[in-house]
């Protein structure tokens, strides 16, 4: 390309325009077309900048076309024109394109001085290809491309990386673990968090390095908005105190009113596992604990063990429960929420006490819950009628009070009939069979005896008045 003249500053040249340019931006007209120029100062071939342009209408009407070029930086639109590019290019930034790949290594090839890549606003890209060993990447920007899922392979060769951004993405959790050597900052908000998977990963990022580390947020349920960070640690601690054979979970995250703290909600449950005795440990805050299907004898545990203290829900199906007097005067029963004890051996319980911790409970009436069907009752005179009393009066409470039934005792009427169908001369009756009892017969000697000694006495009267001697018993006491 020759110099013969110059144009002046931000003169626009024809196709055949054979001459070196002073200007900092030269529009070339064409299609794809790509030209270097020649400093008519310096003599050197360069590209200041060049904006492409096509030409789209007989009229020649100029359009911009993808790319913009500024001194060591290009900026390209929806995809990169096949063009020679620059080799001292150190900035590359492309915007809303529709790839289904972002390869790194074939960009690095076409601009391997780059520096500072930026790919910003995508809709399809499924698949990350990473750059090769020997690569100057310092900047990474993958914002806004709708990315789903980044393998830990992608980031092996970003041996100069110092700030990676991911933002705005669709990421469910990142790889672990993420080896950067040169990393300096991270950025990581408006992705699609997955809070109810492991969330160990971002435990192991450095919180100084991660800029927006506190910022994160959960995206789906179970903790939709809730602070990532804080619901990672819950999990952690969680998963070091669970007790053993026992599997626990976080199923909700609350901010407390009055504190505005965040309070986690934990289940714990160790149902069919064997266990003879309450689990020893617990999360510090569980408030669901499921032991059915267990060998469980006692419940002495809600009494003496502060552990148990902030358990709400209790579930104790279908043990070997045959009394619940420990749970007389507990500070549990004025707070506890859900208490289900069927399936096991209840005869009969402290109804007193029960009435009596009811009527304390804050959660009452309408959060409390307590079941007791499928127990062998007892159903006699004594408790029944006092049972009685307190399923009618807790009717709202004790969800399954049709299925709280006598015991089964052959021969016996009221076996297997629901306690609140019983009356009260079925319960409190005299058995009525043909056999002479000792009762009875104490009553008719003490009968005989009776009229034996009156008509004594009679007699006696009798014969003292008709011939005034005494009777001979009276003659012979001193």
């Amino acid at each position: 390309m020759g110099a013969q003249s110059c144009c002046s500053f931000r003169e626009v040249p024809s196709l055949r325009c054979n001459r070196c340019f002073s200007s900092k931006e030269l529009y070339v007209v064409g299609k794809g077309v790509y030209r270097w120029v020649r400093d008519c100062r310096t003599g050197e071939k360069q590209i200041a900048a060049v904006i492409f342009l096509l030409e789209t209408s007989t009229k020649a009407k100029l359009h911009k076309s993808p790319c913009i070029f500024q001194l060591n930086r290009i900026s390209c639109k929806k995809h990169l024109p096949p063009l020679e590019y620059p080799v001292n290019i150190t900035q590359l930034e492309i915007r809303e394109i529709d790839w289904l790949e972002l390869d790194l290594n074939n960009l690095v090839s076409k601009f391997p001085q780059v520096k500072n890549v930026s790919v910003i606003r995508g809709k399809n890209i499924t698949r990350l290809v990473p750059p090769p060993k020997n690569n100057n990447i310092e900047i990474l920007t993958l914002q806004n491309l709708r990315l789903k899922r980044i393998k830990k392979e992608f980031f092996i060769n970003f041996t100069k990386l110092e700030k990676l951004s991911l933002k705005y993405n669709n990421l469910k959790y990142l790889p672990k673990p993420i080896e950067l050597p040169s990393i300096k900052s991270i950025y990581l908000k408006g992705n699609k968090w997955n809070c109810s998977m492991n969330l160990d990963w971002i435990l192991e990022l450095d919180e100084n390095t991660v800029k927006d580390y506190h910022n994160l947020t959960c995206h789906e349920e179970p903790h939709p908005g809730k602070p990532l960070v804080e619901i990672a640690l819950f999990k952690k601690e969680i998963e070091q105190e669970c007790p053993h054979k026992c599997s626990c979970s976080l199923p909700k995250v609350v901010v407390e009113p009055e504190t505005e703290i965040l309070e986690p909600i934990i289940t714990v449950n160790c149902s069919h596992k064997g266990f003879t005795r309450f689990p020893e440990t617990l999360p510090l805050k569980t408030k669901s604990l499921y032991l059915q299907g267990n060998q469980i004898t006692s419940v002495l545990p809600l009494k003496d063990n502060p552990l148990y203290t902030n358990v709400l829900d209790l579930y104790l199906d279908d043990n070997k429960i045959s009394s619940i007097e420990d749970l007389e005067g507990t500070e549990w029963l004025t707070h506890f929420r859900l208490l289900s004890l069927r399936g096991n051996r209840l005869a009969q319980i402290p109804t007193y006490a029960i009435d009596n911790g009811l009527q304390q409970n804050t959660n009452m009436p309408n959060a409390v819950r307590l079941s007791l069907g499928n127990n062998p009752w007892r159903c006699d005179c004594p408790f029944t009628p006092v049972f009685q009393e307190m399923l009618q009066k807790f009717s709202h409470q004790i969800s399954d009070s049709s299925e709280i039934k006598c015991s089964y005792i052959e021969g016996d009427d009221n076996s297997l009939v629901p306690v609140l169908e019983l009356t009260r001369s079925s319960v409190c009756r005299i058995p009525s069979d043909s056999g002479i009892h000792t009762l009875d017969l104490i009553n008719v000697v003490l009968l005989i005896l009776i009229i034996t000694i009156l008509s004594k006495l009679a007699y006696d009267y009798y014969h003292f008045k008709k011939t005034g001697r005494l009777p001979w018993i009276v003659t012979k006491m001193p």
